[in-house]
């Protein structure tokens, strides 16, 4: 059960309209990073969530995502302004038309979709998806903090900001009990997982703990091993015992050379 709690959570100040500002700051309202999205995304994964820690986590968050939306929406309102007379140049001319309400377009019209929302239903990936989303909120945030110089926006974009990275926090942190479940559970489990391919030519191949180190097997030149360019199931002469060589059957992976069972035949 939901209800409305009148007070919210941070009470937004505007000092003046500022109309070309109230544009860009729609982005968080329909944005594809914004509020709703981060609303829509947590609640829509807490659904499927058997977990009840990180259900409450999802929920708990999703409730705020909500208040966020909140806040923005009635920062949009006083930015506008009064619109019973709009000059031709109005900069936020599309709200203005409907009476001056924020819509749930972004900052360049676009309507706002059910296809930003990203729902797995495994717990790792979902959750490492949310700590991503948390973090681009805040880069925009951040960007939106140089567009403004009204003091009371400028405060609430901080602390919408600090709340993106509170979120994220908490997001790592749950992803951290989740190692070994779901998609993590077979993560790197093979050689193939533990390769790493050096598909440039000429100077500048770094290295890194991205390709050294941490197990991985650095192919130095694929194309001349492979004859062209790397074919992980025909390496004659495999670096370790799960890797896919000729004749080893998989129906786990991508293996040129499964074969479907064929059901036994009716007599």
């Amino acid at each position: 059960m939901f209800k409305h709690v009148k007070d919210m959570e941070y009470t937004v100040h505007v000092d003046r309209p500022d109309p070309r500002f109230a544009v860009l700051l729609l982005e968080q309202f329909g944005g594809g990073n914004g509020e709703l999205k981060a609303a829509m995304q947590y609640f829509s994964q807490s659904l499927g969530c058997n977990d009840p820690k990180i259900r409450d986590l999802l929920q708990d968050i999703a409730a705020e995502e909500l208040s966020h939306l909140e806040m923005v929406g009635e920062a949009l309102g006083m930015l506008i302004g009064q619109v019973d007379n709009i000059p031709k140049d109005f900069a936020a001319n599309h709200m203005a038309l409907l009476g001056g309400g924020p819509l749930l377009v972004n900052s360049a019209g676009v309507p706002w979709m059910s296809t930003y929302v990203n729902s797995m239903g495994d717990l790792y990936t979902d959750l490492s998806s949310n700590a991503g989303a948390e973090l681009r909120a805040k880069l925009i945030y951040e960007r939106l903090l140089q567009q403004t110089d009204d003091a009371g926006v400028k405060d609430m974009i901080r602390f919408l900001l600090s709340r993106e990275e509170s979120h994220n926090f908490s997001f790592m942190k749950a992803i951290e009990t989740l190692q070994g479940s779901g998609v993590n559970k077979d993560f790197r489990d093979s050689d193939f997982s533990k390769k790493y391919m050096n598909m440039s030519t000429g100077q500048g191949d770094s290295r890194g703990p991205w390709n050294q180190g941490n197990e991985f097997s650095y192919e130095e030149n694929p194309n001349e091993k492979y004859g062209g360019p790397a074919q992980y199931g025909k390496d004659p002469q495999p670096n370790g015992q799960r890797e896919v060589a000729p004749g080893y059957m998989d129906q786990t992976r991508n293996n040129p050379q499964y074969a479907q069972p064929q059901p036994p035949k009716q007599h």
